[in-house]
């Protein structure tokens, strides 16, 4: 029985899910491309090789604006594309989500000038380190709201940047003897992000 009512839901949320696909006029691909899975693990879902996971329902209910549980509703009614005001509606609160970014990442060069200006009036050398400190500050920035707001996949490409800036303002800071050999940490590091990326696209 318990079995038979596991199956029973998944076949639900499996036709709400196709539904959904087709009212908004999504391919497998778009529709992948929009959640960050691929075409074929969309459709291994829709032909019930496989359910998705609690991670990839809740980010597919974001993505269509439903609640989780008309997911996993017999009677829910799929609605069409949005309309034009909703279609403005959401326009406007991703463009309000990427100036809180921006705001979020200008809020660190305004304290890397306020830093610089404190070091010139001390006369303190190398005082301009603090807008090459001001870059990899501004990464970990845009790290922590792409993680909330934006796309995955970009996470990727931020680290890398945080990555090697990271390691250029070190360099900066202590320019030791021979220092530039810290630059070879650098390169395990980038192929555990190239790897780490593949793993997450086939998930």
């Amino acid at each position: 029985m318990y079995n038979k009512g596991m199956k029973d839901v998944q076949d639900i949320l499996i036709a709400n899910l196709i539904a959904l696909r087709h009212a908004r006029g999504l391919t497998q691909i778009e529709l992948g491309e929009q959640v960050n899975y691929s075409d074929k693990t969309i459709s291994k879902w829709e032909n019930g090789d496989s359910c998705p996971g609690i991670e990839a329902v809740h980010r597919l209910a974001g993505f269509y604006g439903v609640r989780i549980d008309d997911l996993l509703c017999e009677d829910f009614e799929v609605q069409g594309p949005p309309s034009q005001e909703e279609a403005r509606s959401e326009k406007q609160r991703r463009y309000s989500k990427l100036v809180i970014s921006l705001l979020a990442v200008m809020a660190v060069w305004v304290i890397a000038t306020i830093l610089f200006i404190a070091g010139m009036l001390r006369a303190a050398p190398g005082a301009w380190l603090f807008f090459i400190d001001a870059v990899p500050c501004s990464c970990i920035t845009l790290l922590v709201f792409n993680s909330l707001w934006g796309k995955r996949r970009m996470n990727y490409l931020i680290i890398t940047i945080l990555l090697w800036t990271l390691l250029t303002a070190i360099y900066l800071r202590v320019m030791l003897y021979q220092l530039w050999v810290i630059f070879l940490l650098g390169i395990p590091v980038q192929i555990a992000i190239i790897l780490w990326s593949q793993l997450k696209r086939k998930k």
